[in-house]
């Protein structure tokens, strides 16, 4: 299944215009059940990048007081020593959850690319229908997701290591901030990388898929290749994105303060403002058919073929009307 159309010079801004149209067009008519629907589906597609923050108590304080950072921190190495057991029960888990999270997420990104291209509120029918697609998906993500989790751990472990060495070598306060400074600029480009290959992988590859048919490997070379055909134009569009979701993001968080701060509740925040996700989801797919890869045209069924119940019930030639009788009523024959 291949939906290309004649490809255009993409624009970032032309394309959200014609998402927020897509979306008065294709969204609002759904009613409150598909408002409920989608919203629940942006929920699960959304899980992991969740945000939440954990307070440390009080009574806990005195158990972790200690007067350098190299006190802290053999006192952290030497509770990981003693809780072993504990520590490897806890990231098995941990590793068995964001998996899982993870899968549902992936089938949940299709469910919603479906949706938002055909105007519907289904979960099961292209649950299954881009099962093959999102489990293709799912193990991309998985790799993806272990290399920027092992770059992180390297950056950090690499980041305490010197920190230790510079407080066992009593270096000036000054001195390790300098040092930290390279460290700090590698990190900043390795999370905006990985920003950049969550939304690749998201907004662009997915839908390759859908359109080509096609495993996530091979729609991320395709990605490739368009990338590096205009690199600017991808970089401009995630930079356009960034801006705008960032004020569109601000205006979410007070709206829900609005609200005294019940829109800040995870599901309830993606039902109340599912038309704002709703034009977000559809911005992408725009941007994708304006290089000639239309997911739309891909999930919109063409329309019904004349059914002919016999080859004599075929019309070969005009009817002519002109001899037959409508004034007259037929004969009731049972008489």
């Amino acid at each position: 299944m291949t939906a290309q159309t004649a490809p255009r010079h993409p624009s970032a801004i032309d394309a959200l215009g014609e998402a927020i149209s897509h979306t008065q067009r294709r969204f609002f008519p759904l009613g409150i059940s598909g408002w409920v629907t989608l919203g629940f589906v942006t929920f699960l597609e959304s899980c992991p990048s969740g945000t939440g923050g954990r307070e440390v108590k009080e009574k806990y304080q005195d158990d972790f007081r200690a007067n350098s950072l190299l006190e802290l921190i053999n006192m952290a190495f030497g509770w990981i020593a003693g809780h072993m057991a504990i520590v490897v029960a806890a990231v098995m888990l941990i590793m068995v959850v964001s998996v899982a999270v993870v899968w549902i997420r992936s089938r949940s990104v299709f469910v919603y690319i479906d949706d938002v291209a055909t105007g519907r509120a289904d979960i099961i029918r292209p649950w299954n229908e881009h099962g093959g697609l999102a489990d293709s998906y799912f193990l991309l993500c998985l790799v993806v997701k272990g290399i920027a989790f092992i770059t992180v751990m390297l950056i950090f472990g690499v980041s305490v290591l010197g920190i230790v060495w510079g407080v066992t070598h009593e270096l000036a306060f000054g001195i390790l901030a300098l040092a930290a400074i390279p460290l700090s600029f590698l990190f900043i480009i390795a999370l905006l990388a990985g920003l950049f290959f969550n939304m690749a992988l998201r907004d662009f590859v997915a839908p390759l898929q859908i359109i080509r048919n096609v495993g996530a490997r091979e729609a991320a070379s395709i990605f490739v290749d368009l990338f590096f055909a205009r690199p600017w134009t991808w970089l401009g569009y995630a930079f356009v994105k960034f801006v705008v979701w960032f004020f569109v993001s601000i205006a979410i968080l007070v709206a829900s303060c609005a609200t005294c701060c019940f829109g800040l509740l995870p599901l309830i925040n993606e039902i109340l403002f599912q038309p704002i996700y709703f034009a977000e989801r559809a911005w992408s797919l725009r941007f994708l058919a304006h290089l000639g890869e239309d997911v739309f045209a891909a999930l919109t069924p063409p329309p019904p073929m004349p059914t002919y119940y016999a080859p004599d019930d075929a019309p070969t030639a005009p009817i002519d009307l002109s001899e037959v009788d409508l004034d007259t009523p037929p004969k009731d024959e049972t008489t």
